[in-house]
């Protein structure tokens, strides 16, 4: 089982456990896909400053043309080949060590994406952006 399997079985407990709509699925799958495309956005911001690549579009609309091969792969996978009871199957044979690791590392992986790319953007805009 991979790390973007465990965030998507987390990311829908946490739904599951605050609202009782039925929406857990598509919530779970949008959520999914959020963090890593916030990561690629971040690498193509990290190359377009330091290495001056120019990946990233002067257009801000048009970075979600990036998001295309997250949303067809991964939002097929959830969608129609693995399912949320396969992957509950597969946390509940994990060892409670193992649960734990994995969650301490969904949760490094969490934070360090959010707020890397938070502090990265606020310091890339404070050098465009002075008064």
């Amino acid at each position: 089982m991979i790390l973007i399997d465990y965030l998507y079985y987390q990311i829908i407990n946490f739904y599951k456990h605050f609202n009782k709509d039925g929406a857990e699925k598509g919530y779970g799958i949008v959520m999914t896909l959020g963090l890593p495309f916030l990561n690629l956005v971040f690498i193509l911001m990290i190359l377009d400053h330091f290495y001056g690549t120019k990946t990233l579009p002067s257009n801000k609309y048009f970075v979600l043309v990036y998001a295309l091969p997250f949303i067809l792969l991964l939002g097929l996978r959830y969608w129609k080949f693995t399912s949320y009871e396969e992957i509950k199957e597969k946390v509940q044979n994990l060892s409670k060590t193992t649960k734990m690791i994995a969650d301490i590392l969904l949760i490094i992986y969490a934070t360090i994406s959010l707020l890397g790319f938070i502090f990265f953007s606020l310091y890339l805009g404070s050098l465009k952006n002075t008064f």
